[in-house]
């Protein structure tokens, strides 16, 4: 049984993957992420189901357009099997702020909204320095229902407590990057965090929590500091060139949302 729900959740994941693909090239070009149907951006022929099953189209054609064939990006089936993989492996993630529910339906759906929305952002950013808006306001609506629905399931009520420490920790989280967004601004004359950041950060407070959000954000600059002394050795990274930081802030939340806080409490800071 565990076998077929990790199979489920490979073929729901990959399928997940997909759909991101389609977001992050609609989004930065301004077209809706909901019609029409998949098409190649070469010869813009709309798409069958026969290639649009994730991973097996790609294969099949061997990563061509039958159309026009016009090579396809060796990208689009790798996104789509990293997201498999990684929903596979976020079925037993433990997150802090949802520890308190017992539904397992509610917390693999969630933890996956969560992860689905991070790639997003995360390879919009890397693609085109930009973090949507609309990308940020869906994760603070779905982290704002999520601590409802926690309280909603366990006591039949709201908790207020667990909302107010997800808001909390959303405004304190925002004020605090924004805070070093002028103060690096005004120390290196030009913005060295973006604003788009500041929202980032803000919105995967509301997911966290305060304790949560502290150590992603560290985990994200340790992270950062690594690729960049990485980058400088092997010439592939500029001495103060901009890089898009959404990407590292996106994998120190989803590594604390994995692990959960407790994990980092009893098995790191003992050490």
């Amino acid at each position: 049984m565990i076998t077929l729900n990790y199979f489920q959740a490979f073929l729901i994941g990959s399928c997940i993957g997909s759909f991101i693909n389609v977001v992050i090239y609609r989004l930065p070009n301004n077209f809706s992420i909901i019609k029409p149907r998949s098409f190649c951006p070469k010869c813009k022929t709309k798409l069958t189901w026969r290639e649009n099953i994730p991973l097996i189209s790609w294969l099949i054609q061997r990563g061509r357009c039958i159309h026009c064939g016009t090579t396809i990006s060796l990208k689009y089936p790798l996104i789509e099997l990293t997201t498999a993989i990684l929903f596979v492996l976020f079925v037993n993630s433990s997150p802090s702020l949802y520890s308190s529910s017992s539904n397992l339906f509610f917390n693999i759906s969630f933890s996956w909204l969560f992860l689905s929305l991070l790639i997003c952002i995360s390879l919009i950013d890397l693609d085109s320095f930009w973090i949507p808006q609309g990308l940020i306001n869906f994760g603070f609506l779905s982290g704002f229902l999520g601590l409802i629905f926690i309280g909603v399931f366990n006591n039949k009520f709201i908790d207020f407590y667990l909302l107010a420490k997800g808001l909390s920790s959303s405004v304190i989280s925002f004020c605090i990057f924004e805070t070093l967004r002028y103060l690096a601004k005004f120390i290196f004359k030009k913005d060295a965090i973006g604003k788009g950041d500041s929202k980032l950060v803000s919105m995967i407070g509301l997911w966290l929590g305060p304790i949560g959000t502290l150590f992603a954000v560290g985990i994200s600059y340790v992270f950062a500091a690594i690729y960049c002394l990485i980058g400088l050795s092997m010439n592939r990274v500029k001495f103060r060139q901009v890089i898009p930081f959404a990407p590292f802030l996106s994998l120190g939340g989803l590594l604390m949302w994995y692990l959960g806080n407790e994990y980092i409490f009893t098995n790191i800071l003992r050490i």
